[in-house]
């Protein structure tokens, strides 16, 4: 096999014994999360490239529907705040505490029921049948805990890396866990 060129079939270990490479050495492109990205992963240490066509579907809806998201993060913040502590919500009609909590209880489930209501609406502009590939409202679908976990970059498409060289590194973000994502560093 000379530089350069693509390897198509075979298998794995051939492949390593042919070319030398082993490991992260090798990026592998999939189509089939498991049958391709988390078994050359896990078995082989590689790294993975994963196709999913829906994603051009899910980033277009993305982006036409920017005020449908914000609305949906917007309630869900709400809720969060009202759920943290429903005392420092006061509204017009509260003469005592336990009407202030009955009031809060009241918004709450106003929120969370126009949350579900945006929640369904955007499921049912992905697809009517069975919403977004990625998530359920603000939550990853499994697929999509499987594609972030293993899949080291994904596109809609092998074409949108045509110009990059075959030594580009991909680096992602770093991820925050939930307690370093809501609490404030000292600078």
């Amino acid at each position: 096999m000379a530089q350069g060129e693509v390897y198509s079939g075979g298998n794995c270990d051939l492949f390593c014994q042919m070319t030398g490479a082993e490991g992260p050495d090798i990026l592998y492109f999939g189509d089939h999360i498991y049958g391709d990205v988390v078994r050359s992963k896990k078995t082989n240490g590689w790294k993975t490239f994963l196709v999913v066509p829906e994603l051009k579907h899910e980033l277009d809806v993305w982006c036409r529907e920017t005020a449908l998201f914000e609305r949906h993060h917007q309630l869900e913040r709400q809720l969060g705040e009202y759920q943290a502590d429903p005392g420092d919500h006061p509204t017009e009609n509260q003469p005592t505490k336990n009407h202030h909590e009955e009031e809060a209880s009241r918004v709450i489930r106003e929120l969370d029921r126009e949350r579900k209501a945006v929640v369904d609406q955007i499921d049912s502009i992905y697809s009517p049948y069975f919403g977004s590939t990625f998530r359920k409202g603000g939550r990853l679908s499994l697929f999509a805990n499987q594609m972030d976990r293993y899949a080291d970059v994904y596109s809609y498409t092998i074409n949108n890396i045509i110009n990059y060289s075959l030594t580009h590194q991909f680096w992602s973000p770093p991820k925050l866990l939930p307690h370093e994502a809501t609490v404030a560093q000292d600078d």
